[in-house]
């Protein structure tokens, strides 16, 4: 589907500000996004509501949290030296590689969440899925991969085509609330599709956890702007599916490097522990709230 433009609408998205420690949190619950808390319970109690205001101030987090943290200029030259080398391990190059994807991920969601199209801009989708597929050929050492990804990268990177996202992710327009809420029912409704097949290949299984990921992407957000209990114990919970599938995936694609899989034909049942988890998050209603 054709990627459409946004409806003028006047959207500050550099005021108001956030503090710094707003920012700082908002990068925080993102890097513990994936991190698994076998204890945590989903939530029960009601969910305290959302308001009309939220997927404008949400995305505006997101938006602020990229401008301010990431140096484009700075990430070009990090991604020219390690095609230069055709690789890193370099921890300190690895994690500032991974932090500024983190970012971009993170307004990648943000669009798919917020926005009231629900879908990611093009400009921000590609860059995004360069620095992955660079991400995982430097950390599997293909030296080739590393260097092509990387090169088609940091075209992208330079200021002639980053405009292009920059102009991409300034056409936001808030999704309403029953918008948001409609979009996670069809989302919920894709991950019970796949439970009720009992079944899935790895490619059926990543897009299962990428609704996970976009879910607990946009719960890290809201947490910020509204602290509440029942927001940091879903954090939790949806971390740990998250980070669970994670982990099930590397594996997957393991194999699949390996030929030992085909991850889009072979299919297999989802672990007890992903599963009961899904199906308690279902649970609470057709949207999630």
């Amino acid at each position: 589907m054709i990627y459409q433009k946004a409806r003028k609408k006047s959207v500050f998205l550099a005021s108001p500000c956030f503090t710094d420690l707003q920012l700082d949190r908002v990068f925080n619950n993102i890097l513990l996004d994936d991190v698994p808390h076998m204890e945590a319970a989903c939530p029960q109690e009601t969910r305290p509501a959302l308001r009309p205001e939220d997927s404008e101030d949400c995305y505006r987090l997101c938006w602020q949290l990229l401008e301010k943290g990431a140096h484009i200029a700075s990430f070009r030259r990090l991604v020219g030296r390690i095609i230069a080398r055709g690789g890193t391990d370099d921890p300190d190059e690895r994690l500032d590689f991974k932090y500024v994807r983190a970012k971009f991920k993170h307004i990648r969601f943000a669009c798919a969440n917020l926005d009231e199209r629900h879908r990611y801009p093009w400009s921000v989708n590609l860059a995004t899925s360069l620095m992955g597929h660079m991400q995982d050929a430097f950390k599997n050492h293909q030296k080739t991969k590393t260097v092509l990804w990387g090169s088609l990268l940091w075209l992208v990177l330079l200021p002639p085509f980053y405009k292009i996202v920059q102009y991409q992710l300034s056409e936001f327009r808030p999704a309403t609330k029953t918008s948001l809420l409609e979009y996670f029912r069809k989302q919920n409704g894709k991950i019970r599709a796949a439970l009720n097949r009992q079944k899935v290949t790895g490619h059926q299984f990543h897009d299962i956890r990428k609704i996970i990921s976009r879910r607990i992407a946009f719960n890290d957000t809201l947490r910020v702007i509204h602290p509440a209990e029942w927001n940091d114990q879903m954090s939790l919970y949806l971390a740990t599916i998250n980070g669970l599938m994670g982990d099930m995936h590397d594996v997957l694609v393991e194999k699949k490097i390996k030929g030992e899989q085909d991850y889009d034909k072979d299919t297999f049942p989802l672990p007890d522990n992903i599963l009961t988890r899904l199906a308690t998050l279902l649970a609470l209603g057709e949207n999630g709230f």
